[in-house]
């Protein structure tokens, strides 16, 4: 047997050692991870704030169904394409149905599977367990990352970063090994991180930056013809988010100038950069600001000139960083290349910051740290020793710090009212804030704490159209329809045409006797969405209270055709067909109410009536035997004894009298004395 020499054999028990020691800090991280989310896995949805949108009111994940598959694969939801997340919850509700834990506990895992990716990943671009275990450390407990974790909601983040990652760390498999396999795999893990959020198409530019740190020609035609594909499905994906995005009806949007946007991006960059070092103040809704006579607030115009003597400033000193210079560019990369993808450029929803959009760029900047403080920690030079217990003790501190952070901030995601108190509480002279809580109350049916926020709402912003219709329907519940009336009519001054109010408007109409003006109002909710089977009920109700027959055929014969198989439509335009007397129509309407469902007996009297009427003798005869046989019923039997007169069948007219005699059905014991004595 060969021998292996001595310095062989010590630098196998050295990468072993080292081995270890890596799988070591990644069970403390993740042991760390765990305890620092715990107290979140029992937290409630955050009902309007997306959960009830993407689980518990969507019933395309109430079945794993071809028809739900293809929706998921063809529908955006709240204006995004995640047809992979949106299956997440789908498999989630098959198993657990509504059990938030459960869907906690699943974002918790995909994230300790992306600690445990980034880990691995910043390893294989730099072999330094202290590097990767401070970029995992900071990216697993950073606080700003509460909001990606801990709200189910987000699953589209965690699930697509994982994909990400895994891609990225295939893909250094690729440039280090030329294996087509390896290219097809990242090529996989693309596509499945698009399909779960499609922030996802910055990919490409990630694997340019790798390109270029591991020494590959950014200029190298292979380099490029290796993206095609990338950029192509990120192409064809983005292209698609940005029309499901603008298909999405938000009328939150502010009309923001262009001449403003580029400090207002500025502000959420240096917000993001603070923030990372000092986590506070952290809430769900950054809004955009107010703009008094054309002029932004001065901290926005502050922070453009800021950042901008910041860039200067990182330029100069990355020029000056000698052999880490590489590292720090790809770091301040791996921050640039997704922030550009979430910053608001093109205005979208309230907020023009989200503490969620750091998941992933943060690791760039964590990475940025731990190189930098690497360099201090193992300088031999005396100058900086000095610094070196300092910053350990600070980077421990900090880290605790986060720690102690992030498990505060899963407490303010506890459930809705919780979480907008909140964000009350840190924008206390914002109208939104109040209204989003006022809905929580009102689905728990306190409507006197509903209505108080609404009317803070409306205090603090007289131009928001929602505050206006939702106080409208409290009012409405509480018997004061004059005061409905005008929140509603206030609404639709703010914002023409919204659906909403004129809903709340048609009610209060209603019960202030103003049938012509509620009918007007279902008109027009009806011409909006002519599919909409709820606005032709209510239409219904205020019809039955003018008697209009004729318009009440109308609005039924519509529903017939929007609900095909619900028999109470067919038997309602039946009964008022009979009510006319057009018997045929009337028979018609009955006979599809009957066929859908067969045990609506009373249905049988009805339609036998009619028959009867139109002479069909001996069909009228059936239904009043069947419905006699049924109930019991007298005049049934007396009536189907009449069929049988008419139809000169003495013998069974009598029997059939007598059945009603016996009940003391005094018409049936006068035709027995006529006809059968």
């Amino acid at each position: 047997m060969k021998k292996v020499p001595l310095k062989q054999k010590q630098k196998i028990k050295s990468a072993s050692e080292s081995s270890r020691h890596a799988w070591l800090w990644l069970a403390l991280i993740l042991l760390l991870t765990v305890l620092a989310y715990a107290n979140a896995v029992n937290n409630d949805f955050i009902y309007q704030f997306d959960d009830d949108l993407y689980v518990t009111d969507n019933p395309d994940i109430k079945a794993l169904t071809s028809h739900n598959l293809y929706r998921m694969f063809t529908t955006s939801y709240v204006g995004l394409y995640l047809p992979l997340t949106m299956l997440t919850y789908a498999v989630e509700y098959h198993f657990f149905g509504l059990d938030a834990t459960a869907y906690h506990l699943t974002n918790l895992l995909l994230h300790l599977i992306n600690v445990w990716l980034v880990f691995l990943l910043i390893l294989k671009i730099k072999p330094n367990t202290y590097v990767a275990a401070l970029v995992a450390l900071v990216f697993a407990l950073h606080p700003m990352h509460v909001e990606s974790v801990t709200w189910i909601s987000e699953r589209k983040d965690v699930l697509y970063l994982l994909f990400y990652l895994a891609a990225a760390s295939f893909y250094l498999r690729y440039i280090r090994k030329n294996s087509a396999g390896n290219y097809l795999i990242t090529l996989g893990f693309f596509v499945l991180s698009l399909l779960s959020k499609t922030i996802a198409v910055s990919l490409p530019l990630l694997l340019l930056a790798l390109d270029w740190y591991f020494g590959r020609s950014l200029t190298s035609r292979r380099v490029w013809l290796e993206k095609i594909p990338f950029f192509a499905l990120s192409a064809v994906i983005g292209l698609l988010g940005i029309w499901f995005t603008s298909t999405a009806a938000d009328t939150s949007t502010p009309d923001i100038s262009w001449l403003h946007r580029p400090f207002i991006v500025a502000d959420a960059v240096l917000m993001y950069l603070w923030k990372f070092l000092v986590p506070i103040q952290l809430k769900i809704y950054h809004y955009y600001p107010p703009t008094v006579s054309g002029v932004l607030p001065l901290r926005f115009y502050v922070s453009a000139a800021t950042l901008l003597m910041l860039v200067v400033m990182v330029i100069l000193l990355i020029k000056k960083s000698g052999n880490v210079k590489h590292d720090l560019i790809l770091g301040l990369a791996i921050f640039v290349v997704p922030t550009l993808f979430i910053l608001q450029i093109v205005p979208a929803g309230r907020a023009y910051a989200a503490d969620r959009y750091t998941y992933f760029s943060y690791v760039g900047l964590a990475y940025v740290l731990a190189v930098s403080s690497w360099q201090i920690i193992s300088t031999q030079n005396i100058s900086f020793r000095k610094w070196r217990n300092p910053l350990i003790i600070v980077l421990a501190v900090w880290l605790v710090m986060l720690v102690i952070m992030t498990r505060q901030r899963n407490t303010d995601w506890s459930d809705s009212i919780t979480l907008f108190t909140d964000l009350i509480e840190k924008e206390p002279d914002r109208g939104h804030p109040y209204l989003i809580r006022g809905i929580t109350w009102y689905q728990q049916g306190k409507m006197e704490l509903a209505l108080d926020d609404y009317n803070q709402s409306i205090l603090r912003d007289t131009t928001d159209a929602k505050a206006f219709a939702n106080r409208a329907s409290v009012r409405g519940i509480k018997g004061d329809y004059a005061g409905a009336l005008k929140d509603a009519d206030r609404a639709l001054r703010i914002q023409p045409g919204y659906a909403s109010a004129i809903n709340n408007r048609a009610t209060a109409h209603f019960y202030l006797e103003n049938y012509t003006q509620a009918v007007a109002d279902y008109d027009a909710l009806i011409a909006m969405d002519n599919a909409e089977a709820g606005n032709y009920r209510k239409k219904i109700m205020v019809l039955e209270k003018m008697a209009d027959t004729a318009a009440l055929i109308d609005s039924y014969q519509h529903l017939t055709r929007l609900e095909p198989d619900n028999y109470l439509n067919y038997a309602k335009a039946g009964e008022l067909f009979y009510r006319q007397r057009n018997l045929k129509k009337a028979i018609h309407y009955f006979d599809e109410a009957l066929r859908l469902d067969a045990s609506q007996h009373v249905l049988l009297m009805l339609r036998a009536n009619a028959l009867f009427g139109m002479q069909r003798y001996e069909e009228a005869l059936q239904d009043y035997a069947r419905y006699a046989e049924i109930t019991g019923d007298a005049n049934a039997w007396y009536n189907a004894g009449q069929c049988c007169l008419k139809l000169e069948r003495m013998d069974d007219a009598c029997g059939y009298w007598e059945k009603a005699a016996i009940k003391n059905f005094v018409p049936a014991l006068s035709r027995i004395r006529e006809f059968c004595e």
